[in-house]
Formats: structure tokens, sequence, C-alpha cells
């Protein structure tokens, strides 16, 4: 625990580091390495696939990390930073303007994204997340999220209110406008108990979309 090192340092694979280790600038880390809590890391950081974080920890802008690296909660993360696909995030995490994130990242509730950030395909996010202007997923930029689950098998709904006004769907395997998925819900489920629980969200979503613009 609680090792200190400078800028420039080099690592290989499967390094393993305790609680509270501070990395200067520039450090970088093979895939399959391990940090516990509290780990902080200068800017230009880079991780290979798999790494995996403790809570807390810290990292400064411009780091990057390889495909399916795990994070605790309340980790915080620098401006333009760059993760692979599937890389998984606790709750109360922090991200800096323009991070970009690959397909099928996960995020805990309560993360917070700076301004333009993006998102590949079939990223999802826990409740209450926030996201700074010019944010962008693979419908486009988009202003704000909403999230519903509990209908069916689908689990969790994603309603992307568009900067543009327009409502993209994230459900299940569907994905495309507001309306697309009210003219799917319609063929596939008709009047059946789970079909008119699925429109009722749409006018639900309308408006909570209506009273965050005012």
């Amino acid at each position: 625990e609680r090792c200190s090192f400078g800028e420039w340092c080099s690592f290989g694979e499967w390094c393993s580091f305790g609680e509270r280790c501070s990395f200067g600038e520039w450090c970088s880390f093979g895939k399959w390495c391990s940090f516990g809590e509290r780990c902080s890391f200068g800017e230009w950081c880079s991780f290979g696939k798999c790494c995996s974080f403790g809570k807390w920890c810290s990292f400064g802008e411009r780091c990057s990390f390889g495909e399916r690296c795990s994070f605790g909660e309340r980790c915080s993360f620098g401006e333009c930073c760059s993760f692979g696909k599937c890389c998984s995030f606790g709750e109360w995490c922090s991200f800096g303007e323009w991070c970009s994130f690959g397909e099928g990242c996960s995020f805990g509730e309560w993360c917070s994204f700076g301004e333009g950030c993006s998102f590949g395909e079939w990223c999802s996010f826990g409740e209450r997340c926030s996201f700074g202007e010019g944010c962008s997923c693979e419908f486009g930029e988009f202003e704000k999220l909403i999230t519903a689950g509990g209908f069916g098998s689908v689990g969790t709904m994603y309603f992307f209110l568009m900067n543009d006004g327009s409502i993209a769907v994230r459900c299940g395997c569907f994905s495309g406008t507001l309306e697309q998925w009210e003219q799917k819900v319609k063929e596939h489920h008709g009047d059946s108990a789970i079909g008119k629980a699925y429109l009722l969200l749409i006018p639900a979503v309308k408006t909570m979309f209506e009273e965050d613009g005012k």
C-alpha cells in the first residue's frame, strides 16, 4: 500500500498494486493490472485491457484504457480520457469534458459527464446520471436521458431527448425513434397488458422531458 512512482514509469501485464498508490504522468500499464482503492494517476497514463480499479481512484487528463476495464464507485477522470468497449463504472463516478467510451460500457447511478462526451452503441446508465452539453450517443447529440425498468423481460429502457427535440429509444434489441418504437409495440404486443404499459410510458416520458425543460 501507499507506493509512490514518478513520471514515465512502465509496467507489464498482471501487475497488482494496493490502496493509495500514486503514479506520475505518462505511466503505462499492461493488461490485467489491478489497483486498490484511492490510487491516483497523472495525465496521459495508459492501461491495457481488463485492468481493475478500486473505488475513489483519480485520473488526470487524457488517460486511455483498453476494453473491459472496471472501476469502483466515485472514481474521477480528467478531460479527454478514452475507454475501450465494455468498461464498467460504479456509482457516482465523474468525467471531465470530451471523454469517449466504446460500445457496451456500463455506468452506475449518479455518474456525471462533462461537455462533449461520446458513447458507443448500447452503453447502459444508472438512474440520475447527468450530462453536459454536446454529449452524443449512437443516435447523435442529446440533452437528457430518462431510464425506465420493470416492464417485461427487456431490462432497463432508455429514452434520449435529442438536441433537435426528438426522442430516441433503446428497449431490448430495439433501437430507434419514439414513433418507431410505438409502432413496434402495437405490432408485437397489441392490446396486451405489457403493450398497454409500454404505451403509457410515451406521454409520461414526454411530460418529464417537458418539465425538465422549464
